[in-house]
């Protein structure tokens, strides 16, 4: 047998299976989605969401009344028979009377330019609403996808930091176990540890719910990317503008950027009801044929409405017009007041959430970590009693719960405040 031959056989199998291997390594890569992060997230669903579809289409609908809005009425076309007869022998005869004619004309309703004016600024103040309501939607659309990433991330994190107390709980329960072989603990104290172990799945349960929750409300916003891997989170830390320059901000709050728009909508309307007061005026011309022993004729006339009560229809309408307005500023001051009081308790709770997330990160989880290892040491050592071990462990155990509430509220509260704004501004 060549052995040679056997041997280069082998090494071309060897490459090629090699070769086989990092094309399904590649192609595994190449079709493993990257991790979802909160921007790609926000982005995804401004795409997806019903809501800014049906805000984008009333857009559409304002902005495409503003030119109508302007324009003259449309002519009337007029048609019929006057002076018909109804009695004697020429009863309903169209041409035997020199009276009767048959006729058709044109009328035309002339709108003064005033109104016709007001009436495009009426319009166009409507479409910068429905702008102003779009854009309010789409930050809408950001922040709550924004908090459902967020709670999901933290219901993770919580989960893995409750996972990664498992081999503390292991080595608890292991230690409770020789020291009772060894003569120097009671079956009370095994059972101790045995029970803390089985708390701890039971958080990790719990947790394990808790993400799924999450996931749920996150699918909600991204129905084809909600399962797919979370990446780092956010500096939540971090608001990108000067904290203080929040509050200065507040007029541009995205939930007042109607009231511009609905004041001079309000504005209008008052002025288009004082408006009424001048009337407009109307023309008709009509071709009239009569019968054929008689010429036939047209007739021109004008029509002006006469605004002779105007303390009954016209200055009721302006004053109920008035306190329209009255009342759309009326309610921008009692949304500036609400809004103004909000943002400064977000900002309270931005600022308290982000000084705790530094304190239990860098203080109260390490010393928590240190205390239960020290405790379980001493314990293993023959220098501590397990009562004293099983409380530090779940002293660890609720620091991880509460670090990760705080962490929730701080992400919460930063969505809040990010997107409580036009990013333009």
């Amino acid at each position: 047998m060549d052995t040679s031959m056997d041997f280069r056989a082998c090494s071309q199998l060897g490459r090629a299976l090699l070769v086989v291997l990092s094309l399904a390594f590649v192609s595994a890569q190449a079709e493993s989605p990257k991790p979802l992060s909160l921007d790609e997230a926000v982005r995804l669903a401004e795409q997806q969401a019903p809501s800014l579809d049906a805000r984008q289409a009333a857009l559409t609908s304002a902005t495409d009344a503003v030119g109508p809005a302007g324009q003259l009425p449309d002519p009337e076309l007029v048609a019929g028979v006057d002076n018909l007869p109804v009695t004697t022998g020429d009863a309903f005869s169209l041409t035997r009377d020199f009276m009767t004619m048959r006729k058709v004309g044109v009328m035309q309703t002339f709108t003064r330019r005033e109104k016709r004016d007001l009436r495009t600024r009426r319009a166009e103040a409507s479409a910068e609403r429905e702008r102003a309501l779009l854009t309010n939607e789409r930050l809408s659309v950001r922040e709550a996808t924004a908090k459902a990433w967020i709670a999901c991330w933290a219901a993770e994190k919580r989960l893995g930091l409750l996972q990664s107390l498992r081999a503390r709980a292991n080595a608890q329960a292991a230690a409770a176990t020789a020291a009772l072989s060894g003569g120097h603990g009671s079956a009370a104290e095994g059972l101790a540890a045995k029970s803390t172990k089985v708390l701890l799945e039971d958080r990790i349960t719990q947790a394990g719910r808790d993400v799924a929750q999450a996931r749920a409300d996150l699918v909600r916003w991204l129905p084809d990317a909600g399962d797919r891997v979370l990446a780092d989170a956010p500096d939540a830390f971090e608001l990108g503008v000067d904290p203080d320059a929040v509050l200065r901000h507040i007029a541009t709050h995205r939930d007042l950027l109607t009231y511009d728009a609905m004041e001079r909508a309000a504005a209008t309307d008052v002025e288009l009801a004082r408006a009424e007061k001048h009337p407009d005026w109307s023309a008709e011309f009509d071709f009239q044929q009569r019968g054929p022993h008689y010429s036939n004729m047209v007739s021109f006339e004008v029509r002006i409405p006469l605004p002779l009560f105007a303390s009954d229809r016209q200055d009721p309408m302006i004053a109920s017009k008035q306190a329209a307005a009255d009342q759309i500023q009326a309610e921008r001051e009692d949304a500036l007041r609400m809004h103004t009081a909000e943002l400064k308790k977000v900002l309270a709770i931005w600022r308290s959430a982000a000084e705790r997330a530094n304190r239990y990160e860098h203080e109260v989880l390490p010393l928590a970590n240190d205390r239960a290892d020290a405790a379980l040491a001493a314990y293993r050592g023959g220098r501590g009693d397990l009562q004293a071990t099983l409380g530090a462990f779940d002293n660890a155990v609720e620091q991880r719960m509460v670090y990760t509430d705080v962490l929730a509220t701080l992400g919460q509260a930063w969505a809040t405040l990010h997107f409580a704004f036009p990013q333009e501004r």
